[in-house]
């Protein structure tokens, strides 16, 4: 069997030659070690082990291979790694035979047609191409950008098409086509008499559009998008990405704007690194794109109230995720576009003057209110909560230290306000008796249920593969299966080879150098999973036991009630004494 592209490159390319490229790395036992590419770090947090060909960061949970890392890296698909790579290894891709594409570069190939299509429709109306200009657009930005225009006919898009060999049927996949309400089979094309902008995926590749009406229709939409298809999911495709890659790495943040003339306009005035949102709501997936390339982002969105509500729901996402989130104030009712058809360093001086969100809200709210206990009241209900987003303590407290200054108050007063924005009131207990409730409140390590789980069976997979083991798998095996259930640790007996794999990766890299100190890690992440799973089954059964007296069942009730009793006791011993070290230490 002939080798193919992706094992040619792997051989010719170690993960380390890649990697290495982007991330100083040093030795760290079997791998080696680097701070994170994806976040600003101190630590290092990044490990890559080379007889294993992967990459993993601690940082942000992001793993896997060359093609992957970039995929992440570059900010392009699979296919689009797989050119980078190729070229770096002198591999040549030989050409696909057009008929055996798969469907994903038949819809891609329609679509680009449909671009085409669109952009020569422009070429034949002259008002058209005036009205854009007269927006401030030059000839060059709107060939750079493929701006087209769909014709006013109802079925034009659809046949040209046919005529190109499409069936009816895979228009309607590509989003291009809807059917009548009548009942019957017609169809007819979504965008008419429509200044077409295409939305290309990170590699370039026309997935979408954004058509805006021409003709004055007050029963029509201003913009209308494709509609959600194989190839558009509109969480997951920025418009303008593809063009502002480069730009958000040069400038070090990306500028979020809000529709098509702002993006195009801004690339035109010099900010390549404008993506937009089009419409659509921003996801979690967005800022994942976007944090990638950098941890800044500038929100430059419209002047009036709608605007700085999207302002504040684009920053709550954002700041989640730890982002540094300002925002440039476009006043006068104005919008980007607006800015640089009127004079281009206008924007700059918006963007350039923009300050944190958490600053930007203070600013507007004085705007709005002249009553002094007014404004406290509104800023502790609308800014205080972006503040107990963060994740970072010292932003936290800058952030208290400036709310405090611009509301004459201690700062202390402002951390106590945060402390009680993510308060919630206390589950109802009343029906369950005082001594099911009365769980020993002791303070242990907190960490992700899923990452316990990982990292035990990672060293249980890696003690496994050792020659001379730290610990006894055996032992580690039963007391796992004890905390989890039978059911629970089959389940992880039957992972795939890959993500076992990738398990032993991270425990080797965490734990390789702690020797006999894994033991007592060992005996300590057992202790806190167990207790998670002890605090599931309680909740459970406080449930069940709710649900078994409105019933009125009163054998249930005393079933679960002692079931309630019997786990409340044993959470509470584990609490008090870890039972797990003597196991391990005594090995």
């Amino acid at each position: 069997m002939a080798i193919t592209p992706v094992e040619n490159i792997k051989q010719r390319l170690s993960i380390i030659d890649v990697v290495s490229s982007y991330v100083v790395l040093q030795k760290a036992g079997k791998s080696f070690k680097g701070k994170s590419p994806f976040v600003s770090e101190r630590t290092p947090s990044f490990f890559v082990s080379p007889d294993r060909g992967m990459y993993y960061c601690f940082s942000t949970g992001k793993g896997g291979d060359i093609f992957s890392f970039i995929q992440e890296m570059e900010g392009v698909d699979f296919k689009g790694a797989l050119k980078i790579l190729a070229e770096r290894a002198g591999v040549e891709l030989t050409a696909v035979d057009p008929r055996s594409r798969d469907d994903k570069e038949k819809l891609l190939s329609l679509l680009e047609d449909a671009t085409r299509y669109f952009v020569v429709e422009m070429g034949k109306k002259e008002a058209i191409s005036a009205y854009l200009v007269e927006r401030g657009l030059r000839k060059e930005t709107i060939e750079k950008w493929r701006i087209g225009y769909a014709p006013a006919g109802w079925r034009n898009l659809k046949e040209h098409l046919l005529k190109k060999g499409y069936t009816e049927d895979f228009i309607f996949r590509s989003g291009l086509l809807k059917k009548t309400n009548d009942g019957s089979k017609n169809s007819y094309d979504v965008f008419r008499d429509r200044i077409m902008f295409p939305i290309a995926d990170s590699s370039g590749r026309v997935v979408g559009f954004s058509g805006r009406i021409v003709t004055q229709d007050p029963g029509a939409p201003k913009y209308v998008n494709s509609p959600e298809t194989e190839l558009f999911v509109k969480s997951q495709v920025l418009f303008g990405y593809d063009h502002a890659k480069s730009g958000i790495r040069t400038f070090d943040f990306s500028l979020v704007v809000e529709g098509q003339f702002d993006l195009v306009l801004s690339h035109q005035a010099g900010y390549t690194n404008t993506v937009a949102l089009s419409g659509t709501a921003l996801s979690l997936s967005h800022v994942e794109i976007l944090q990638r390339l950098s941890n800044k982002v500038v929100l430059a969105l419209d002047a009036d109230r709608a605007g700085i509500a999207s302002a504040k729901r684009l920053s709550e996402v954002m700041l989640k995720r730890g982002m540094d989130v300002k925002v440039a104030r476009i006043m006068g009712g104005k919008d980007p576009a607006d800015l640089v058809r009127e004079d281009q360093k206008l924007l700059k001086q918006a963007v350039g003057g923009s300050v944190h969100v958490v600053e930007f809200l203070l600013n507007v709210l004085r705007d709005e209110v002249a009553d002094d206990r007014t404004f406290k009241l509104r800023v502790r209900e609308e800014v205080l909560p972006f503040i107990a987003l963060m994740p970072n303590k010292i932003d936290q407290e800058h952030f208290a230290r400036i709310v405090g200054e611009r509301l004459g108050v201690t700062e202390e007063s402002v951390r106590h306000e945060i402390s009680r924005v993510n308060e919630r009131a206390p589950v109802d207990q009343k029906s369950i008796p005082k001594d099911v409730q009365a769980e020993i409140k002791v303070r242990i390590p907190r960490r992700r249920e899923e990452d316990l789980v990982s990292h035990l069976y990672g060293i249980l997979l890696w003690q496994q593969g050792e020659e001379s083991p730290v610990l006894d798998e055996k032992v580690l095996y039963k007391n796992l299966e004890l905390v989890l259930g039978h059911d629970s640790m089959q389940s992880l007996v039957d992972w795939g080879e890959d993500t076992k794999n990738e398990a032993i990766f991270k425990t080797e890299a965490l734990y390789a150098e702690v020797g006999e100190s894994l033991k007592k890690e060992v005996a300590s992440m057992l202790h806190e999973l167990y207790v998670v799973e002890l605090r599931r089954r309680l909740a459970q059964a406080r449930e069940r036991l709710r649900e078994s007296e409105r019933s009125l069942d009163t054998a249930l009730q005393e079933r679960e009630l002692a079931l309630c009793s019997s786990i409340n006791e044993t959470l509470k011993e584990i609490i008090l004494k870890n039972p797990f070290e003597k196991v391990f230490t005594e090995q």
